[in-house]
């Protein structure tokens, strides 16, 4: 069936009326927030409305909870009551046999974002003063924005952490526990307590209720439909170092977000593109080419993917002063191909 771009436009025009739908960051997608056939919520609907190719057709549409898949135009104009939108045959018809362009899973595949709310550890409390994070530069905005907290001695399985929740539409869905020691010392208390058959201290001890690919720190910093850019980091520290060193607490435009290390899941993405995302910036450690090079590739199927180059090796983003970063953002932003090229070069 051949659409021409007047059709094309017009319709993706009637069904983002007719649906309530949004396009997603790349603009290949209408995110519907109710499916039509089993009213699932929270967009598991997708209609790809991006270039066709030989793999993926214009208007297939798919629902990841009830795995309906409808590969004609006409019928899922007739499927929502639109039948006068329906386009005329001028050719013959192409059966599409990729069935799934939105999220490129296969039929029958869903997203798993469904959270359990996780409870804090017993004892847990909020604080806005503590000697470790001060350590770390924490201000006052850091504790007003980011909530933190210590069991106050109160659960010796979490005494010397500190614990910062995982907030996901509001509701805490894991936390993260970071040990106040350092990697050394707390290597050199666990060498001694192996050999007193002693209890071992862990550098991390957090939440296990719900699995972190389903989890981004900061979440509920991306404002739906005004969060234009987000840059991607690995964990909770860099969040908020870039987001105090960029003064980016009260911005709805740009948002920090972590990952929980060097990889994106599908889950991870579509939370980003449910709430519109379109440019992301991948801001992993330096050290990390092979895992920056395989998830700007994956990223880029739905984004405008940048990465920020970071020249000073080794170097966190809470390690780094203002200055390396606005360099970093100002001039060192590069495409996955420059990316790849200039990682190809170093190790040549």
């Amino acid at each position: 069936m051949l659409i021409t771009r007047q059709d094309r436009d017009f319709l993706i025009s009637e069904l983002s009326i007719e649906l309530q739908a949004k396009p997603d960051g790349s603009n290949k997608n209408l995110i519907v927030p109710t499916c039509i056939y089993c009213g699932k919520t929270r967009g598991k609907m997708g209609i790809y409305i991006g270039k066709e190719t030989d793999k993926k057709k214009l208007f297939v549409s798919h629902c990841f909870s009830c795995g309906h898949t409808t590969k004609d135009i006409n019928q899922l104009l007739d499927d929502i009551g639109r039948p006068d939108l329906k386009l005329t045959e001028t050719a013959d018809f192409r059966p599409v046999t990729e069935l799934n362009p939105f999220f490129q899973l296969e039929e029958g595949d869903e997203i798993d974002d469904e959270l359990a709310v996780v409870d804090m550890p017993e004892g847990w409390k909020r604080c806005f003063k503590n000697p470790y994070l001060k350590e770390r530069g924490f201000t006052s905005d850091d504790y007003d924005y980011f909530q933190v907290g210590t069991t106050r001695g109160l659960n010796f399985r979490f005494e010397n952490y500190v614990v910062f929740p995982i907030i996901d539409n509001k509701d805490i869905a894991g936390y993260i526990s970071r040990h106040v020691w350092d990697k050394d010392k707390i290597e050199e208390y666990n060498r001694k307590a192996r050999r007193a058959g002693k209890y071992e201290v862990r550098r991390y001890n957090n939440s296990v209720e719900n699995d972190f690919s389903r989890l981004l720190y900061n979440y509920d910093g991306v404002m739906e439909d005004e969060t234009d850019t987000v840059v991607i980091v690995e964990g909770v520290f860099d969040v908020i170092a870039l987001t105090r060193k960029l003064e980016l607490y009260d911005n709805r435009q740009i948002a920090v977000v972590a990952t929980f290390g060097k990889k994106i899941s599908q889950t991870q993405i579509y939370k980003l593109q449910a709430k519109g995302v379109k440019t992301v910036v991948i801001g992993y450690d330096s050290d990390a080419l092979d895992a920056i090079n395989n998830t700007a590739e994956t990223l880029n199927e739905y984004f405008d993917v940048y990465i920020a180059k970071i020249e000073s090796a080794g170097k966190d983003w809470d390690e780094m002063s203002f200055w390396d970063i606005y360099d970093t953002f100002s001039g060192n932003l590069k495409t996955p191909v420059e990316y790849k090229l200039n990682t190809i070069q170093v190790q040549l």
